[in-house]
């Protein structure tokens, strides 16, 4: 999607609760791990056709611990980064951080 001179993809990403990765982050309490979060950036990445030789990973943060399910995500591409953003039911983002181009 184009608005102005800002393109952008929004979409959703499952984590699944019954990957098995979930009975030892955390036994009882799952939480998605942060490298989990960003390969699913990355994947999202991928699947809007952009294909990059080279990403560097700068500044991601999680604020919240995110519990296996479905989110919201939006990535904003830029000339030299794309930014991530994850949400889940509130209109502030959960995760958020940006790939060097």
């Amino acid at each position: 999607m184009i608005r102005g001179r800002q393109h952008y993809l929004e979409g959703d990403v499952f984590f699944d609760p019954e990957d098995p990765i979930y009975r030892d982050h955390f036994p009882g309490k799952p939480v998605v791990p942060g490298s989990m979060i960003i390969h699913a950036f990355f994947e999202a990445i991928k699947t809007a056709g952009f294909k990059p030789d080279y990403l560097s990973v700068k500044n991601f943060k999680f604020k919240h611990f995110l519990k296996p399910g479905n989110y919201r995500y939006r990535l904003e591409f830029g000339k030299t980064k794309i930014i991530c953003r994850l949400f889940g039911e509130q209109p502030d983002s959960l995760a958020e951080g940006t790939f060097l181009l």
